[in-house]
Formats: C-alpha cells, sequence, structure tokens
C-alpha cells in the first residue's frame, strides 16, 4: 500500500486546467462528446497525484436509490479492481455504504465532496451537473490509496472547476445537437439534412468528376400501422427505422435525415446511381427482414410478438454533367423515383436516369414488383 499522497506542483495544475478550457472551447462534441472527460481523468490521476480517477454516469434515481454506470477508469496500477468500466451500481442515498460516501455527498449537495475514505473509496468526487432531458448528470473524481488523502482545498476547488467546466460545455453541446438531431430517430432532422445535401451539390461546379445520390424512402404502409396499432406503436418502428439506417451509413461517405413524418433522406457522398442502388438493395432487404417489436397501446413490449415493415426508395445521382437546377430539383428526382416505387408494390428500389441525349426521364426498378 503507498505512503503519504505526494504533493501536487498547483502551477502545474492550473496549466493542466487552461489546456482543459482551450481543449473543450475547440472540441465538437456533437462527434466526440465523450472525449472531453479524458483530460479530467488524466489530470486527476496524474497531475493531482490520485492513483485511481473514475467517471459514474448517473443514469436514474428511484426513490432512495442512485443508480450510476462506470463510465471510465484511469486505474493503471490496478488498485481498484472493483471499479470495472460499463458495471452498473446501485447507491443506497439514505445508508450509505462508505466506500461510496463522496459520490452520494457530491450527488446530494451537488458539489465537490473530500472526505478521506481510508482503503477504498474515492476520496474526492465532483458533480457534473446536465438536466435530466439531456440524461442526467455524472460524478467525477478521484481515489488516493494511501491511509491519507491530504486533499488541499485548492484541489477540491480544481475539481470543482472542472465539473463546472464540462457541465457548461455538455449543456451547450446538447443545445446544438437539439438544433440538428431529429428527436425521435435520432438522424438529421429535415433542415440540417437538406443543408447537407446543398452542401455536396454546390461542390459539382468546383469538380467537375464528383458525384453522389439522394434517395428518398418511406415506409409502406404507415398510417396502417398507426390506425392498427396505435401511434406508440409508429413511434417506435420510427425509432428502430433510425437505427436501422444510422447503421447502414458509410462513414465519412454517407448522411441519414429524417424528412418528415414516415420519410427519411439519405446522402451518398462519390457514390454512382449503381452504387446507391447496390447498398439501398441490402437496406431494404435488412429492414423487410427485421423484426419490429410490438408493443400495446401503453407501450409495453408484447412478449413474442412482432410486426413486419417494408420500405420504399427513390435514388436520384448529381453530378455536374447531370445540370439539375438546384438542391430542390435533385431531392424532386428522387421523391418521383421514390413516387414510382409505391406505384410499382411498394418495397422496391427505382433509379431515375436521363436517357442519353434526349433529356427525358427513364428508371429502372430492383425489388418487388
Amino acid at each position: 500500500m503507498p505512503g503519504d499522497k505526494l504533493e501536487t506542483d498547483a502551477k502545474q495544475v492550473l496549466k493542466r486546467i487552461g489546456e482543459l478550457s482551450s481543449f473543450l472551447s475547440s472540441v465538437n462534441l456533437t462527434e466526440a462528446k465523450e472525449e472531453c472527460f479524458n483530460i479530467p481523468l488524466e489530470i486527476m490521476q496524474k497531475s493531482m497525484s490520485f492513483h485511481v480517477s473514475v467517471l459514474y454516469k448517473i443514469t436514474n434515481v428511484v426513490e432512495n436509490r442512485l443508480l450510476v454506470k462506470i463510465e471510465r477508469v484511469f486505474d493503471p496500477d490496478g488498485y481498484r479492481k472493483d471499479l470495472l468500466e460499463g458495471t452498473r451500481l446501485v447507491l443506497d442515498l439514505d445508508n450509505v455504504d462508505p466506500i461510496y460516501l463522496n459520490e452520494v455527498r457530491a450527488f446530494k449537495s451537488k458539489k465537490v465532496s473530500s472526505i478521506n475514505v481510508p482503503g477504498i473509496g474515492c476520496d474526492i468526487m465532483g458533480f457534473v451537473f446536465l438536466p435530466d432531458s439531456f440524461g442526467g448528470g455524472y460524478l467525477f473524481g478521484g481515489d488516493f490509496c494511501g491511509s491519507e488523502s491530504q486533499v488541499k482545498d485548492y484541489e477540491a476547488s480544481v475539481c470543482e472547476i472542472m465539473c463546472n467546466y464540462l457541465s457548461t460545455i455538455l449543456i451547450k453541446a446538447e443545445f446544438e445537437n437539439l438544433a440538428v438531431i431529429d428527436s425521435l430517430t435520432k438522424l438529421y432532422n429535415a433542415r440540417k439534412i437538406k443543408e447537407e445535401v446543398a452542401r455536396v451539390s454546390s461542390r459539382f461546379e468546383r469538380r467537375a468528376d464528383s458525384r453522389a445520390c439522394v434517395v428518398m424512402c418511406d415506409i409502406d404502409h404507415f398510417k396502417t400501422i398507426n390506425d392498427t396499432w396505435g401511434h406508440i406503436q409508429g413511434d417506435l418502428v420510427l425509432r428502430e427505422m433510425g437505427v436501422i439506417l444510422a447503421g447502414a451509413m458509410r462513414q465519412f461517405f454517407d448522411l441519414a435525415g429524417r424528412y418528415g413524418g414516415e420519410e427519411f433522406l439519405l446522402l451518398f457522398d462519390e457514390t454512382s446511381s449503381d452504387q446507391a442502388l447496390a447498398i439501398v438493395e441490402r437496406i431494404r432487404t435488412q429492414i423487410e427482414n427485421h423484426d419490429f417489436t410490438r408493443v400495446d397501446r401503453q407501450g409495453k413490449p408484447v412478449p413474442g410478438r412482432f410486426i413486419s415493415v417494408t420500405m420504399s426508395f427513390g435514388i436520384a445521382e448529381n453530378s455536374k454533367q447531370s445540370q439539375f437546377g438546384d438542391t430542390t430539383e435533385w431531392i424532386a428526382r428522387a421523391d418521383k423515383a421514390l413516387y414510382l416505387s409505391k406505384q410499382g408494390g411498394r418495397n422496391c428500389s427505382t433509379v431515375w436516369r436521363a436517357s442519353q441525349g434526349k433529356g427525358k426521364e427513364k428508371t429502372e426498378r430492383k425489388g418487388q414488383k
């Protein structure tokens, strides 16, 4: 067991706080939310000489019980083998287990708690506030594994500063996220996905060899789902559809958004219509074979019961040679191809193509007729 806690260099700690502030001001947390915790955990464990630093995610509060999940642990020497990332804990807020004394005190006070906990138990713990609507907050702290933690006042203040920084930047990131993300499907909302289509479209004037495809897709017979099983079931289908579409997108090339109601808009960058058709057909087949969760009208899952859902797709390629008038026309071509998929029996994919030299339209369809 280690002896006394090492003296920390206040100037070095303050320098690291400045680095944290600069990092949090520059990082895109909508894409790298978890990265914002790495520097605070490192400061706690290295610069402030705690043997272990740990981050808990507050998942729920039920009566006198605090439910947390261990998100991150920095423990290079393996002092706290009980702290395993991914483990879920239930902390009694009234009859506090001494091991989690500072966790409970920090949660109750919404401030830093730094009571010495001899042996196993974090000696300093802070509270990172997030509104309940944003998923609750975090607990963040460290453990010195000797007999005395010797937490200094300035160390508690540094922990408080880091928690306040994290709270401020995470709340800001969540509000920015709400401006571009559809709350039900977790895909881009209509405004954001159309902005991305416009961004890609503007590039064609600069790069003659560039091309991309937009895909309009629509859940077949969605009104029947709502009418038969209720709107809670319809919302669940939309949510599961968002997960399927998000999982099918290729990193750096594809984007997906909810265009409105049961309609979705997909953007496949640097992709020809033939390539897009192959991708879309895989997605269409995946949806056709997926068992969508069946719930009753109160939203409770019905054991062993599922519903089948299909989707229709319309694909339109664009490039400098395509000579589409604007982004609206590009999306309109995909929408027209989608309409033909619906007319052709649904659960199929249709590509809009311009016939060579005649300026007319033609289509190619795959899937169920």
